[in-house]
């Protein structure tokens, strides 16, 4: 349940970049490596991963709130899933 919860989420995550095309590229860039990694998550895998999403979560909160917002549900749900 988690895992398909996180597929959307991720979905999601890909539809606001796309809608937000003035982030730097820096942070383009950023958000789509943590992107490709959940996408390449392993259930075994133990990574820094939710840390790096809430780190964005927190720096995207001002300029960008709706990408905060999805960022802040994907760390949600890789707690859930244990990561």
């Amino acid at each position: 349940m988690a895992e398909q919860q996180l597929k959307q989420q991720l979905q999601q995550l890909h539809a606001t970049l796309a809608e937000h095309p003035q982030l730097d590229s820096e942070s383009q860039a950023l958000l789509q490596r943590i992107a490709a990694d959940i996408d390449e998550l392993q259930p075994d895998q133990q990574t820094d991963l939710s840390e790096r999403v809430q780190e964005q979560a927190v720096r995207f909160e001002q300029e960008h709130p709706t990408l905060a917002g999805v960022l802040r549900q994907i760390v949600d749900t890789l707690g859930r899933i244990g990561v």
